[in-house]
């Protein structure tokens, strides 16, 4: 019941109403898939590592081995009875030598083995059972975190283009605060320092603008190089998106979720269960097999040496090796203490996982409040803004007042700006740690884009324009 709710958070976190505008995320992730070299290097390590089974198992099947020998003999023979040459203090007669024979001999042999019983095989096949479920879940581990990585490409382009449309923006509004000041000074309304005070807002903001157009190139190429592909024009968010908080709402579940199936720690744990199998396997080579045992021989030979002959036979075969110098003993405590290290490290991946749970879900429901109090931040910061101006016109309100109220405006701009991709980076990590992350989940957010190229939304975009309307007045 559990896993059936949380898998249905796609239908709360990421509930929208009508059709997809763009398919820009999920397009990448596609694109994605077909040229990211993690992805192919995960598939290529499953694609061998699967391999162990079929190598385990076939000690279980039987193996046959054919051979041959060819060779060119060339022997001598003695004959008794004849006076020609006798052996002093020997008991033998005379003998005579009949010189040597050259002859060929052709030795043919076909050798069947069936393992009837191995400890060794058992655990090495167990062990390749686990080694090949580990691989899977590997690679299910690198696919949703595929998803998550163009996911977080892809919004710091985003991000990163609002930083630099919001800080042009700021650049622009100093300008004209700039300018007004310099008329005001000239019409003999207001001291120099209004001037240099403005001056100084003003060119404080060119390394920012040059900043941000760094890390949106920057960003650009960190998305062309898991896609693959052109990255300008990008769809931006709509102005609202929907912010459902997570379901189940106790963050506990979602960690017990994560901990039973996060693939990256499932494959963690199952490495740390191959490697104490290997304990048994490597202790196993001390212990006796039975093999069954059956060949066919046939030897061919020159009519110098004899009639050929064959050999066929078959055998129970009981091996024990006893002693082998130490080995079994040093194999096993080396074995013992690599499941040790494993085992350890599956520990800490298992805290970790434990740990990044409770932050995403936090992330979560704080980005849910940050987004709502960024949303009324700005809209207040921008009454500052006008209330400062209009002071100024009065004379109740300095100059550095007006800047610094335009300073606060920007800042508060740029923070709910960026809580919008924070929710929902924390919102595709949750989903993620608790190994609910599918291709789905992009499609569902692709329906938070609209088409057309990036442009500052009605919060921004209107705010900053009536911004610098009023300051050109």
């Amino acid at each position: 019941m559990q896993k059936r709710t949380i898998t249905g958070m796609a239908c709360t976190i990421w509930a929208a109403s009508g059709a997809a505008q763009a398919n820009d995320l999920l397009d990448a992730y596609r694109q994605a898939q077909a040229q990211d070299t993690v992805l192919q290097a995960a598939l290529y390590q499953r694609g061998a590592a699967i391999e162990a089974r079929p190598q385990a198992l076939a000690a279980f099947f039987p193996q046959l081995d054919a051979n041959a020998n060819l060779a060119r003999d060339k022997i001598s023979r003695a004959e008794a009875g004849s006076s020609s040459l006798s052996i002093p203090g020997s008991g033998a007669g005379p003998v005579t030598s009949l010189g040597p024979v050259a002859g060929n001999t052709a030795i043919y042999a076909l050798t069947l083995n069936q393992q009837i019983w191995s400890f060794q095989s058992f655990h090495k096949l167990v062990e390749a059972d686990l080694q090949v479920a580990q691989a899977e879940a590997s690679y299910r581990d690198a696919q949703q975190s595929l998803i998550l990585r163009v996911a977080t490409a892809y919004f710091n382009v985003l991000a990163a283009g609002d930083t630099l449309r919001t800080n042009q923006l700021e650049r622009d509004a100093y300008g004209e605060l700039l300018h007004q000041a310099q008329k005001r000074l000239d019409d003999g309304l207001s001291p120099q320092t209004d001037v240099k005070e403005a001056q100084s807002f003003y060119d404080a903001t060119a390394p920012s603008v040059i900043d941000a157009e760094s890390a949106l190139d920057d960003a650009r190429r960190a998305l062309a190089e898991l896609t693959a592909r052109d990255t300008q024009g990008l769809a931006p968010l709509k102005e609202e998106i929907p912010l459902a908080p997570p379901d189940p709402a106790q963050p506990e579940d979602w960690v017990q979720t994560a901990l039973q199936d996060n693939f990256a720690l499932h494959a963690a744990d199952l490495q740390a269960q191959a490697a104490q199998r290997d304990i048994s396997a490597n202790r196993a080579k001390g212990l006796p097999t039975l093999v069954l045992q059956g060949s066919v021989n046939k030897a061919e030979y020159s009519s110098e040496f004899g009639d050929n002959e064959r050999d066929d036979h078959i055998n129970l075969v009981v091996d024990w090796p006893l002693f082998q110098g130490g080995t079994v003993a040093s194999l096993v405590r080396q074995a013992k203490n690599t499941y040790q290290q494993l085992h350890a490290v599956y520990e800490g991946q298992r805290r970790s996982v434990e740990h990044q749970t409770h932050n995403a879900y936090r992330g979560v429901v704080s980005g849910i409040e940050k987004i709502r109090s960024g949303h009324q931040a700005v809209a207040s910061n921008l009454a500052a803004v006008d209330a400062d101006r209009a002071g100024l016109e009065l004379g109740t309100r300095t100059e550095f007042s007006l800047l610094q109220a335009q300073t606060n405006y920007y800042d508060t701009l740029r923070s709910y700006y960026q809580s919008r991709y924070d929710y929902l980076t924390s919102s595709l990590t949750l989903k993620q740690l608790a190994g609910r992350l599918s291709e789905a989940d992009l499609g569902a957010v692709d329906e938070f884009l609209v088409s057309g190229p990036a442009a500052p939304s009605a919060v921004s975009g209107g705010l900053s324009a009536d911004t610098s309307a009023d300051g050109a007045k």
